[in-house]
């Protein structure tokens, strides 16, 4: 069933985020062949189209953060919550299927973003000059830091993949808190998010204070001794995917607790 819902939110959504990836890249083309044109006849077109662009770009991760509160508030806890929470599914459920679906889009949106740059930015010659260039740089690399930079590559997805999951349960907990009061929900959540996330900070400093976390606030990094602070380096990068995974397991247990058995939708 869980698959069923990711698939329905994945059609709900697209039939929004669909046409803007499209026109990004369809303006960062006609921006990319105005512009080499001349200043003379094209310097008017080529403006109103990067001016579009941008427009488009900025709308873009706007209506991804939108959406990202708006399908979660309406679905579930707005009239439409009578319907999605009576089907045989339990919340928690929903909960995943609209936080892998925004990871989606803003995975998707940031992908889409950077192939609009490089369309605009690259000159002839530039793509396959770095298509060759990609295997030297790569075995340079290697080369310099062995089969680590497999762990750290790892790490780092992982680490932007949970803030990322982090960012968003943050902000569906903070609307299901914001829901409990009959009256300024929107209000009550906002004052919900600052709280979280004050929280959070606090616990962040608490947990510094433990024997032995606060060295990794003393490396100082160089290109000189980075490889030898890369185990340093992943012990520190695996010290924050844990504490911002516990901080997800947070946010998911808040959110789920208020939809299984504090929900009110009057």
């Amino acid at each position: 069933m869980l698959s069923k819902l990711i698939k329905y939110e994945v059609k709900a959504t697209g039939r929004i985020f669909l046409p803007l990836l499209f026109a990004l890249l369809l303006f960062a083309g006609i921006t990319r062949i105005i512009t080499p044109l001349g200043p003379q006849k094209f310097e008017t077109p080529a403006m109103i189209s990067m001016a579009i662009y941008i427009s488009i770009m900025v709308g873009m991760f706007v209506m991804t953060f939108i959406m990202m509160i708006q399908r979660f508030h309406k679905n579930l806890l707005s009239d439409e919550g009578y319907l999605m929470l009576t089907l045989p599914v339990k919340p928690w459920k929903h909960i995943v299927s609209k936080l892998l679906v925004s990871m989606l889009w803003i995975v998707v949106s940031g992908i889409n973003a950077f192939l609009s740059i490089l369309i605009i930015a690259l000159r002839k010659g530039d793509l396959t000059k770095i298509i060759v260039d990609m295997p030297t740089a790569f075995d340079r690399v290697f080369e310099q830091l062995g089969s680590s930079i497999f762990v750290l590559s790892f790490e780092i997805i992982l680490g932007l993949l949970i803030a990322l999951a982090s960012g968003i349960l943050v902000v569906y907990a903070s609307i299901a808190i914001g829901h409990l009061f009959s009256r300024h929900k929107m209000l009550a959540s906002f004052g919900a998010f600052i709280a979280l996330t004050s929280l959070s900070k606090v616990l962040v400093a608490i947990i510094s204070l433990t024997p032995g976390i606060n060295y990794f606030s003393s490396i100082n990094i160089s290109s000189n001794d980075f490889l030898g602070m890369l185990p340093a380096i992943q012990w520190a990068f695996a010290c924050g995917i844990i504490f911002t995974g516990l901080l997800c397991v947070i946010y998911f247990a808040v959110t789920n607790f208020i939809l299984s058995k504090r929900l009110n939708l009057e």
